[in-house]
């Protein structure tokens, strides 16, 4: 089977709860969209260090991944480390340097390698993986935010799989409105939103919401999972 989560923002409990949930095994393969770190969770570099064992997990670049690796890269870039520290990036930045210095050069240079993007066909049907959106350019592909009426910008009829944009921040909600959506939710929690051609599978893991949780999307009959 193939399954697809994002955003993960350091909740390596859920991560790992959800692999029971969905029974993961070594003849399934996960496609997971980037932004495993910082925010609210303090495992994010767990997660990498797992990600990094498992041959059947394919990890794609967040834009915390690439803001990471640009304050990393160049901590005398005091621009570049504020941007990622408002981010969440502290806790991420913590856990990297509390490894050596043989592993953290390991974790960084495995989030540098991470493609921006992925095509592939499951049971017929096409998918294009991408953190944000579709766009030339690796900025854009791991920063646009679409909006609910975004529709999937390719002719051959691919479906758009990303995370990126919170469920909940697909609508430009005032904060009234926005407390009216959460409220009553069903089930009380976020789910996975179907577009036209475009599904976010964002569902606030790692936010200080009481409603988010850990989304994961099996491609094969497009059944959803919640942890």
């Amino acid at each position: 089977m193939h399954y697809v989560m994002a955003d993960l923002h350091g909740e390596y409990d859920r991560f790992r709860r959800m692999l029971d949930r969905i029974a993961f095994s070594d003849g399934d393969t996960l496609y997971i969209l980037g932004d495993v770190v910082d925010r609210g969770g303090v495992g994010g570099v767990d997660i990498l260090l797992d990600v990094m064992e498992r041959e059947n997990v394919v990890m794609l670049l967040g834009n915390h991944e690439a803001m990471c690796l640009k304050a990393m890269d160049h901590p005398d870039n005091e621009r570049s480390v504020a941007h990622w520290r408002r981010n969440g990036g502290q806790v991420t930045c913590n856990s990297l340097l509390r490894l050596s210095e043989e592993k953290r050069t390991q974790v960084l240079d495995f989030i540098r390698t991470r493609p921006d993007h992925l095509d592939l066909e499951v049971d017929g049907r096409r998918f294009h993986l991408v953190h944000g959106f579709p766009a030339d350019e690796t900025y854009d592909r791991v920063w646009l935010r679409p909006g609910p009426e975004a529709v999937s910008p390719f002719p051959d009829g691919r479906t758009v799989v990303a995370g990126h944009t919170p469920v909940c921040e697909l609508w430009d909600y005032d904060d009234d409105a926005l407390e009216r959506y959460l409220r009553e939710l069903p089930g009380g929690h976020l789910h996975i939103f179907h577009g036209k051609g475009y599904i976010d599978v964002d569902c606030a893991c790692g936010y200080r919401l009481p409603q988010r949780r850990l989304a994961c999307l099996r491609l094969e009959d497009m059944a959803e999972f919640y942890e």
